[in-house]
């Protein structure tokens, strides 16, 4: 990866769009952060702890305690936002937002080999989060609660990895050598925050030290990455810190229902290996399909026009049947009726029924088969396509860590088995994915215009398709907090 040179741009222009690009991102994000009030439900807990704990202290051990889990940055982070005004949370989570989008930018244009990257694709990144599924993307990033547990956490990860990143790729760029690695902190901050984002985040780290480790010793002259080295220590072993408290018992799970409350072990349906075996690949072929399926519409088809450039026909056929497939069911719902939250109760109900694979009819069992392949294909089509250049191996990487953060929510008691907010993670990788790619796949103005006017057609779908949830989920909050 080291000897790819990144392609340079006009660095002035380019400078000044990013600067736009970022003031524009900051101002959208402060404008919606500042709608926000407190007005999730688990917010009314945490800001009943803050004000019964005597203490930064005393709110980080009361919410250990409460969650059963290690996420002590996230505790302390919670801490210093409900004890003091919203406001702060509103300017910090704007920050937060506009950090986040400008990292993953720069990260799929290190990963394309782009120094001074196009204006387009970078306005893409931070559009396309519209085309994800509003409960992945918009409770993780404004809502108080949820965004210091997946947006800020995640945004720390990403300022972890860029350098990492950007020394893997190009270590010429790199000029400054030690001040980088001070954000050691922000290594230790994410693996104790989530643990989606810490796995992905120690894995990759992994990954990048051991390349570099290589690369030292076939070139002497190289300079050994000690700082690196110790920064994957730590991570590694605050990773495993956070295991260990987040393993420590059962998290019971609490849904209102009809005026009353359901209480289910988070860990009730593993008795059985098959049966767990089988609700994972539930859940996968479910949670790509219903809150990432644009993203992988578009991915699908920026495959499909490398396959068509090399001329193979087969590959083609493949990318162009997996997308025409997710285009219609957008019009058929039942192309993503896998028997899971289609048309009943969540998952933590579905857990005490009909627990095996014999309770899905044969439609539904062919539309299960269908999208885990076209999941479980996907990693080998971009290898596939993306022989011989500089993002062959980081693209599949990334996508596998995608989807080990979805099946790592059902391998712990500290992760939610409903709410879209836990495929976060997962689409963002996806996202980067796609962005990665756009570069080097749509080259002309006229067609990478033609794949905004895409974008926003897909941004307008999924808000269709999301509305009667939202308007839903407006009445049963109403309908909890009122007398």
């Amino acid at each position: 990866m080291s000897d790819n040179k990144l392609q340079t741009g006009s660095s002035g222009t380019g400078n000044t769009v990013r600067w736009v690009v970022l003031g524009g991102t900051f101002v959208a994000a402060l404008g919606i952060s500042s709608l926000i009030p407190y007005m999730v439900i688990d917010d009314f807990a945490y800001l009943s702890l803050a004000s019964q704990s005597p203490g930064i202290l005393g709110f980080i051990l009361g919410y250990v305690n409460m969650m059963l889990d290690g996420r002590v940055a996230t505790a302390a982070s919670l801490w210093l936002v409900y004890t003091n005004n919203i406001w702060l949370w509103r300017i910090c989570n704007a920050a937060a937002v506009t950090l986040f989008c400008f990292l993953v930018c720069k990260i799929a244009c290190l990963i394309a080999g782009e120094k001074q990257p196009r204006w387009m694709p970078q306005v893409f990144v931070c559009a396309s989060l519209a085309i994800v599924n509003t409960f992945v993307v918009a409770l993780p990033m404004f809502t108080i609660c949820f965004s210091v547990h997946y947006l800020w956490a995640c945004t720390a990860a990403l300022l972890a990895l860029y350098y990492p990143v950007k020394e893997a790729f190009c270590p010429e760029e790199n000029k400054v050598r030690v001040l980088p690695y001070c954000l050691i902190a922000a290594s230790v901050y994410a693996c104790l925050a989530q643990e989606q984002v810490a796995a992905v985040m120690v894995a990759f780290l992994l990954i990048i030290t051991i390349y570099r480790h290589n690369e030292y010793r076939k070139r002497r002259e190289a300079e050994r990455p000690l700082l690196l080295y110790i920064q994957t220590a730590l991570s590694w072993l605050v990773f495993l810190l956070n295991l260990a408290l987040t393993l420590r018992g059962d998290r019971p799970y609490h849904m209102t229902s009809d005026g009353g409350q359901v209480t289910l072990a988070g860990t009730m349906w593993y008795s059985d290996g098959s049966q767990r075996v089988f609700r994972v690949l539930q859940w996968l072929a479910y949670n790509y399909m219903i809150y990432a399926k644009y993203v992988l519409i578009l991915l699908w088809v920026l495959l499909l026009l490398r396959f068509m450039r090399k001329k193979q026909p087969i590959y083609c056929v493949l990318c162009a049947l997996f997308a025409a497939a997710a285009i219609l069911s957008v019009l058929l719902p039942a192309f993503t009726d896998v028997g899971l939250f289609s048309e009943g109760p969540s998952l933590v109900v579905q857990m005490t029924r009909d627990p095996s694979a014999l309770s899905l009819s044969a439609a539904q069992g062919i539309v299960l088969i269908w999208w885990l392949f076209a999941i479980g294909f996907t990693p080998l089509l971009l290898l596939k396509a993306l022989k011989d250049e500089p993002m062959r191996y980081a693209a599949p990487l990334l996508y596998l860590a995608g989807g080990a953060c979805a099946c790592l929510m059902t391998a712990t008691n500290a992760m939610y088995h409903a709410m879209g907010r836990t495929f976060f993670v997962t689409a963002i990788l996806l996202l980067i994915i796609v962005a990665s790619l756009i570069p080097s796949s749509i080259k002309k103005p006229k067609h990478m215009l033609l794949a905004a006017c895409v974008l926003v057609l897909f941004a307008a779908a999924q808000l269709l398709e999301n509305f009667p949830s939202l308007i839903a989920a407006g009445k049963e909050f109403f309908n909890y907090i009122s007398p």
